[in-house]
């Protein structure tokens, strides 16, 4: 399970914090230990206002004694003064027990705050100077709630961005100990953040050449990036940047997947070759048909006749080259769209098998029908449709030796109709069949057949543009079984 970035970053200075429960029974005996002391403090100073206020009114009982010897009259004027002592005395401490309160409800509020509660305020029970001091705190705390809310927005627009990356991000102290890591990260390298967080950066990415790269950052306290092969055709650029801002520095890596990259170009690498190599034999056949014309077939009519129609197949050969090329290319692009009209199943298997039923038999094959009962309706551009049927099975009988069966079939499946095209041919050998569908690729076994090397691709272009997909089972020396999905007329489709 990942856990969220900020987690990790408080992960990574868990182990400085103190137990919870050493922590809660500290601050629970602070807050004893200072309502205690208010309470103290409380009766000290309402026994000493009792006792001033008794020493002052005392000494005007004695003043009266010394003007009146009535002695009633006296005791009458002690216990007269004794009560009043008694009530300033009392309104003395009711308002030092007001004050308090509130001071204990202001250092309440502190507590709260200082623990990160910023919804606390302080009651305005007590005027004067309390008053203003709640005011005060209570401006704190909004302030204080204000930006805690706007820390934590930019916080989570920082985890969003962190996490909706393709590319990985790690945030290193200055040790070069992992602090943070996002998701893209942990499956570049992966490694599960509860396994790389406080972790060194050597032990995290496990690559000479990645940590290289940030050891001459440390060293240097420059930018420096690399692009390294991580693993077969797994291509990384790192990327390692000082943070030169705040007291204490560190690093910031990104991590960048460019696998796909080195990917298209060998491809494109691969169609240039595969291209050349295509048009290299009809060109290199012309050119001799030509020589040879010119060195005086001409003045044989049948040799130049038969001269002249090698040349138009070969010239033909490359016209379809080309006109293939076009057609993979305007499907890629979306520049064919789809004539898309329901159709039976039949519709489309039976016209494609009655072409090539003639070829078949020339090559001592047997070709077979079997569709399921009931298929319901597709929604397809027949006409690409049957192609693709034509190309399958075209192949088929060509690697098929004589004696041989290749059988056309059709079944319904949750996704829509699943259309296959198995023979008992040569296969294909378990290397080949993860590559069989691109451009101009052919198994070593395929290039004494001929063709151009396109009509699979085309075949899985025009699939994936019906929302389907076309895959090959094969076993070598077996068969194979090309297989391709419809989609039914109730279903969505995305056309080109």
């Amino acid at each position: 399970m990942q856990e969220s970035l900020p987690s990790q970053a408080a992960a990574a200075n868990a182990q400085d914090a103190s137990p919870p429960s050493s922590t809660q029974q500290v601050k629970r005996r602070a807050r004893g230990s200072g309502l205690w002391q208010t309470q103290r403090l409380y009766w000290r100073q309402t026994l000493g206002v009792f006792l001033l206020t008794a020493l002052l009114f005392g000494g005007l009982a004695l003043l009266l004694r010394t003007l009146d010897s009535n002695a009633a009259n006296i005791g009458a004027g002690v216990l007269v003064i004794l009560g009043a002592a008694l009530l300033v005395t009392a309104a003395v401490a009711a308002t030092l027990q007001a004050n308090a309160l509130q001071m204990r409800r202001v250092t309440a509020v502190l507590q709260r705050l200082a623990e990160g509660d910023y919804s606390a305020r302080a009651d305005l029970l007590a005027g004067g100077e309390l008053n203003q001091l709640s005011r005060a705190v209570n401006h704190v705390a909004e302030r204080s709630e204000q930006q805690a809310r706007r820390r934590k927005r930019e916080r989570d627009r920082f985890e969003a961005v962190l996490h909706s990356m393709s590319d990985g991000v790690l945030l290193l102290d200055r040790r070069g100990y992992v602090a943070l890591l996002n998701p893209a990260a942990e499956r570049l390298l992966r490694l599960p953040a509860d396994k790389a967080i406080r972790q060194s950066f050597v032990q995290v990415v496990r690559d000479y050449r990645l940590a290289d790269v940030w050891q001459q950052c440390a060293q240097s306290g420059q930018e420096q990036n690399a692009t390294v092969e991580a693993g077969a055709g797994f291509f990384l650029r790192i990327h390692v940047t000082p943070l030169r801002k705040g007291t204490s520095n560190g690093y910031l890596v990104l991590l960048q997947d460019l696998s796909h990259l080195y990917r298209l170009e060998a491809v494109r690498r691969d169609f240039v070759s595969n291209i050349s190599h295509e048009l290299r034999t009809p060109l290199a056949s012309l050119k001799a048909l030509v020589d040879t014309l010119r060195d005086g077939a001409l003045t044989d009519p049948p040799a130049a006749e038969h001269f002249l129609e090698r040349m138009e197949v070969e010239v033909d050969s490359m016209t379809q080259m080309v006109q293939e090329l076009l057609e993979l290319s305007r499907i890629e692009g979306g520049q064919a769209p789809l004539r898309l009209f329901p159709a039976e199943v039949a519709s489309l298997v039976e016209p494609a098998v009655a072409r090539l039923v003639a070829q078949a038999t020339r090559a001592g094959l047997t070709l077979n029908v079997a569709l399921a009962p009931g298929l319901p309706q597709v929604l397809v551009d027949a006409e690409r449709i049957r192609q693709v049927l034509i190309n399958l099975i075209h192949n088929a009988i060509k690697f098929t030796p004589p004696g041989g069966f290749v059988t056309v079939t059709a079944r319904a499946v949750h996704e829509g109709i699943v259309v296959s095209v198995a023979d008992t041919g040569i296969g294909i050998p378990a290397e080949d069949v993860s590559r069989i569908f691109e451009r101009f690729y052919k198994a070593d076994r395929a290039r004494a057949g001929g063709g151009t090397g396109l009509g699979l691709a085309i075949a899985k272009h025009t699939i994936q543009a019906h929302n389907g997909r076309l895959w090959v089972e094969s076993t070598e020396g077996k068969g194979s079984t090309f297989s391709f999905t419809l989609p039914l007329v109730n279903l969505p489709l995305t056309q080109l």
